[in-house]
């Protein structure tokens, strides 16, 4: 049985033989097979979106795909005049129509994959849809919520207040007087993504095949992610958990408001949430008392997410921020969050105090442990490449270069050393580089590295040492002196492990021989225990140490309890492990 991702390739075989298009119309792709297709996809569609990339200037990448007579005679014009450009690339996507659009919005994170001229293009792509009309949305929701309209609202606006690629905003009322707003899908729209998005499966596999030296980025992958995403956009029903979740995290923040979801009013295609008044940051008078408290308390709801609630919103632009009448800040939009497990966050915290205390080494460790890296880094060259950056990063702190920019920067060199970042750490990066934007423009003279050097340490103390108290430099070095021995307790077992199993091979550069290798690797097992608790010790004996300089928390006679704790626990098994050694008679 012939897949009928194959279908579409021999179809566009038979479209560059017989010189025009075949009006042939594939069936579902199920998952699994080689498109990993769930939708239709129609061959004029493709050749649509071929034409276009090679209008676009990617002329050399559809040769590369085999598929350019099917798109266009070898004397064409358009494939002799176009130019690869940015704008035009963005403008395409445009056109191309909503899923593509919200495609362009899932590689605008990838600045490890294109170069900041398309990034940049792409972080302004605008979904330029027509309105459907309101009769229309009052059938969508009666359809959805199984009731007449006039039954469900007290008032209904069948003129849209906003409109999207997926759907567009009515306001309303509800029968007790309270303000809502509903978003509905526009109608029609699943099929034509799922088709699309089809497409995009097919093209992903012929690059694969065709273009080597994509595979690194995993262009497959990309597009099973982008199918996860918009297949969640499109069930308003997870929108809405994301939003009482978020309401949830912020319910006792005096300065964040989240609108309430009315689920009975919500389904799949309707979604109605209450009503906020206000205006973006943007749109706020210059003399607008409080402006700097107003970015303060921005950045550190973001920086509350983030870190705390390891869940935040992954799209924070202009039009999703607002400012209440009252004070407060008001998100909305809640199709695109990112979440971050307890292992993201002390990576980031690692790098926000690397960056904080201008400690390279540092820094590079914790951005090889963030990303994948190819086994030909350079990690020297690497290295040289961040010392550059940072040094560049504080010659013109004081000149109003952001914090983003050194993200972007960062992003940049993953890309020209082939580390690859996981989407999380390119979503809070993006997330926070628009945070800090709006933040910039309620008070131009906000300070993004102020405002880390200050959350990330307290937020560290306040989960690992209740009550303490120290510098940022003291607390820097003390916290990475600790996770290395930690590090280094956890890893030498295993390194110990696969030199037995090395050795045990013959594999290794001096081959041993051994009548007795068993009586070995057991002793070796037990030097390993022995080294392991002597790290152990020292680390309590160093965290002890370092604990002992605190001056607040709980203390016994001037000596801070904590530090004590350590001190006796270390004493104890120090002596113990003694007194076992001496017994073995093996000093």
């Amino acid at each position: 049985m012939v897949s009928p991702n194959r279908r579409v390739a021999k179809q566009a075989e038979q479209v560059e033989e017989s010189g025009g298009p075949v009006s042939t119309t594939t069936q579902a792709i199920p998952e699994g097979d080689e498109g990993n297709g769930a939708a239709t996809a129609e061959l004029p569609r493709l050749l649509q979106i071929l034409r276009a990339l090679a209008g676009t200037g990617w002329t050399h990448y559809v040769e590369r795909l085999r598929l350019r007579h099917t798109v266009f005679d070898a004397t064409s014009e358009t494939a002799k005049t176009s130019l690869r450009d940015a704008k035009r690339f963005r403008e395409m996507l445009e056109g191309l129509g909503p899923a593509f659009v919200k495609f362009g919005q899932l590689l605008s994170l990838r600045r490890d994959m294109l170069p900041e001229s398309y990034i940049d293009e792409l972080q302004k792509l605008q979904d330029d849809v027509a309105i459907f009309s309101g009769h229309q949305a009052r059938a969508i929701v009666e359809r959805e919520l199984a009731k007449p309209v006039d039954e469900l609202f007290a008032e209904f606006d069948e003129t849209p207040l906003a409109a999207a690629s997926i759907g567009q905003v009515h306001t309303a009322c509800l029968k007790d007087g309270t303000r809502v707003v509903v978003k509905v899908q526009r109608p029609g729209i699943e099929p034509v993504i799922h088709a699309d998005v089809n497409i995009m499966r097919f093209l992903a596999r012929r690059l694969e095949l065709h273009v080597p030296e994509s595979r690194r980025f995993g262009p497959s992958n990309l597009v099973e992610e982008f199918a996860r995403l918009i297949s969640d956009e499109l069930d308003y029903h997870i929108e809405a958990r994301n939003g009482d979740r978020l309401r949830e995290n912020f319910k006792d923040d005096p300065d964040v408001f989240i609108p309430r979801i009315y689920w009975d009013l919500t389904s799949r295609c309707v979604l109605t949430m209450e009503r906020s008044l206000g205006h973006k940051l943007a749109q706020q008078p210059p003399d607008l008392p409080g402006r700097r408290q107003v970015a303060e308390k921005l950045m550190r709801s973001f920086l509350k997410q983030v870190f705390e609630d390891g869940f935040f919103h992954g799209d924070p632009h202009p039009g999703n921020v607002f400012l209440l009448d009252d004070g407060r800040l008001c998100l909305h939009d809640f199709g695109i969050m990112g979440e971050t497990s307890a292992h993201d966050q002390e990576v980031l915290a690692q790098l926000i105090l690397a960056v904080s205390s201008a400690d390279v080494a540092w820094m590079v460790d914790a951005y090889f442990e963030m990303g994948m890296a190819a086994e030909s880094v350079d990690r020297q060259a690497f290295t040289r490449d961040v010392t550059k950056a940072l040094n560049a990063y504080y010659e013109a702190a004081g000149k109003g270069y952001s914090f983003g920019e050194i993200a972007r920067q960062f992003a940049q060199l993953s890309q020209r050393h082939q580390i690859q970042l996981p989407r999380q750490f390119l979503l809070v990066s993006k997330a926070f580089m628009l945070i800090e934007a709006q933040a910039l423009t309620m008070a131009p003279s906000f300070n993004a590295l102020m405002s880390l050097r200050e959350y990330v340490p307290r937020l560290l103390r306040r989960h690992a040492l209740q009550g303490l108290n120290l510098p940022l430099a003291d607390f820097s070095r003390g916290f990475r002196t600790l996770r290395s021995l930690r590090h280094a307790v956890a890893s030498l077992p295993d390194m110990l492990n696969r030199a037995v199993e090395v050795l045990s091979s013959g594999k290794a550069t001096l081959h041993i021989e051994h009548d007795q290798l068993q009586g070995l690797e057991a002793h070796i097992d037990r030097a390993s225990n022995r080294l392991s608790l002597s790290l152990i010790i020292a680390s309590l004996v160093i965290g002890s140490s370092i604990v002992m300089t605190f001056h607040s928390g709980p203390h016994f006679w001037g000596v801070p309890l904590l530090g004590l704790a350590g001190f006796v626990v270390a004493s104890v098994m120090g002596f113990a492990w003694a007194i076992a050694i001496l017994r073995s008679g093996k000093l």
